[in-house]
C-alpha cells in the first residue's frame, strides 16, 4: 500500500496492533436520492431523513481531524452527486487529511456530473486514485423500473465508458447486488453486462437486511444460490483475465483482489446461517459518517450511536476516543459481533491476522 501523506509505520501499527484510529470511512454525504429503489435501506417516507446535512464548512472542519492513519474515504449517499459541491468536498479530504484514494458509490444517472469529477480531482490531484461503483442490477427495463429512473441503464453505461477513458487513477466498475428481484436471472444478467455490453470491471454484494428493508424469508436460498454462482464466475473470469477489477501486476492490486475472494467465503459461510468467523474491528479502522454528522461503527449497528460531529465541534476524533466508542469496541469483540457488510469485511481482513498467510501468498500467485 503506497502512502504519501502518512507515516507508514504508524499506519501499520494502527491497523494490526492498536486499532484505533480509521483507516477507512463511509461518508454519507446526502440522502437525497433521485431513485426510489425497492431495496434501499433509507426510509425516504420520513421528512427527517433530509434534514440537517452538513454543511461544505462543517465538511471541511471535519477533514482536518481525522487521525494520521486514513487512506480511504468513501462518499455515498442517497446518490453523493446529488451535492453539487461533490467536487469541494473531495478536495477537502485531499487538502486536510492523509487519504490516499476516494471510493464513489452512485447509480450512475448523472453522467456529466460524473465526468466533471473525474476531470476536476484527477487535475486537482494526480496520485489521487477515484474508484467508482455503479450499481446496476437487471437488464435495463427491469434495472429501470426497480430504480425508478428512466433511461438509468443506458447512463450508467455511459459514466462507465467515460471513465474508463480516463487512466489507471480513475478505476470504475459495475456492482450487482443480488436481490430477490434479480436472483433468478443472474447468470444471464452477468453474462448481458459482460459480453453485450462489454463490460471487463464487474463485482458484486448481497442484499441485506438494514434500515427499512427486510429480505424476503422465503427467497433468501434463491438469492443465497446467485450470489454463489456470480462470485465463483467472478473469480474465474479475474483468474483469466477477462475481468479487469484490479492491477494484477501490482502488489496492491494483488492483495485487493485476494481480499475481495476472502470476503465473498466470509459471506457466504454467513449469509443463511449468521455465525462468528473472526473479529470485526468496526468503530476502531473503520466507521460511518452520517449525513447529519452521527458517526457509527458500522451500517448495521444502528443503536450505538458514538456520538455527533456538530456536538463534538467536527472532530472526529474526539468521538473516536471517547468512552462511547471504546465500549463499543469491546462489545463487538466480546459479542463476537459478525454480520455480511461487505465494506466493513474488506477492513478486517486486511487487519486480521488470521488471513495474512493467504493475502501474502497471492504476492506469489500460491493461492
Amino acid at each position: 500500500m503506497v502512502v504519501d501523506k502518512a507515516n507508514l509505520p504508524h499506519i501499520l501499527k494502527n491497523l494490526y496492533f492498536t486499532r484505533s484510529e480509521p483507516i477507512s470511512l463511509v461518508h454519507f454525504i446526502t440522502n437525497r436520492c433521485n431513485a426510489r429503489c425497492s431495496f434501499c435501506f433509507i426510509d425516504f417516507d420520513n421528512p427527517e431523513t433530509f434534514k440537517g446535512e452538513l454543511s461544505l464548512e462543517e465538511i471541511n472542519l471535519l477533514t482536518k481531524n481525522l487521525g494520521k492513519s486514513l487512506l480511504n474515504v468513501n462518499l455515498t449517499g442517497g446518490e453523493p452527486f446529488a451535492r453539487k459541491d461533490i467536487i469541494d468536498i473531495a478536495k477537502c479530504y485531499i487538502i486536510n487529511s492523509t487519504v490516499q484514494s476516494i471510493y464513489i458509490t452512485t447509480n450512475g444517472s448523472l453522467p456529466d456530473r460524473i465526468e466533471n469529477f473525474a476531470k476536476e480531482i484527477s487535475k486537482f490531484s494526480p496520485k489521487t486514485e477515484l474508484s467508482f461503483q455503479i450499481s446496476v442490477d437487471d437488464f435495463p427495463e427491469e434495472h429501470d423500473r426497480v430504480r425508478k429512473i428512466s433511461n438509468l441503464f443506458n447512463d450508467c453505461l455511459k459514466s462507465y465508458k467515460i471513465l474508463e477513458k480516463f487512466g489507471p487513477k480513475v478505476n470504475p466498475v459495475i456492482n450487482i447486488t443480488v436481490t430477490h428481484e434479480n436472483c433468478n436471472n443472474i447468470k444471464n444478467i452477468f453474462y448481458y453486462l459482460v459480453n453485450d455490453c462489454g463490460v471487463e470491471s464487474i463485482k458484486c454484494c448481497i442484499v441485506r437486511d438494514e434500515g427499512v428493508y427486510k429480505t424476503p424469508e422465503q427467497k433468501k436460498k434463491k438469492i443465497f444460490e446467485a450470489y454463489d454462482w456470480l462470485t465463483n464466475e467472478i473469480k474465474k473470469l479475474c483468474k483469466n483475465k477477462k475481468i479487469k477489477n484490479y492491477n494484477t501486476n501490482s502488489i496492491q492490486g494483488k492483495l485487493h483482489g485476494k481480499k475481495d475472494v476472502i470476503s465473498w467465503e466470509m459471506v457466504k459461510k454467513m449469509y443463511l446461517e449468521p455465525k462468528f468467523l473472526s473479529n470485526c474491528y468496526a468503530g476502531g479502522i473503520f466507521g460511518i459518517i452520517q449525513s447529519n454528522g452521527d458517526v457509527y461503527p458500522c451500517e448495521i449497528l444502528e443503536k450505538n450511536l458514538l456520538g455527533n460531529l456538530r456536538d463534538n465541534k467536527m472532530d472526529l476524533m474526539n468521538i473516536w476516543d471517547n468512552q462511547k466508542t471504546k465500549e463499543t469496541r469491546k462489545f463487538i469483540i466480546d459479542s463476537k459481533c459478525n454480520c455480511t457488510y461487505e465494506c466493513a469485511l474488506s477492513f478486517n481482513v486486511l487487519a486480521n491476522w488470521k488471513y495474512q498467510g493467504r493475502l501474502i501468498s497471492s504476492l506469489f500467485n500460491l493461492d
